[in-house]
C-alpha cells in the first residue's frame, strides 16, 4: 500500500512538471497577446505547477 502510494505521488508530480512545462512553452510561443498583462497571467498560472513539481509545495 505504501508503494503504490509513493508511485501516485511520483506520477502526481511528473504529471505537474509536465502542465508546468507546458504552460511555460506556450509562454514563450505566444504570437497573440503579447502584452505584459498576459505575462503576468501565465507566471501566476505557472507557479503552482513549478513548486509542486520541485517538491517545494
Amino acid at each position: 500500500m505504501v508503494f503504490l502510494q509513493e508511485v501516485i505521488r511520483q506520477i502526481y508530480f511528473l504529471m505537474s512538471a509536465f502542465f508546468g512545462l507546458l504552460l511555460l512553452r506556450a509562454l514563450f510561443k505566444r504570437t497573440t497577446r503579447t502584452s505584459l498583462v498576459y505575462d503576468i497571467v501565465y507566471a501566476y498560472a505557472i507557479i503552482p505547477f513549478l513548486l509542486r513539481a520541485l517538491h517545494i509545495r
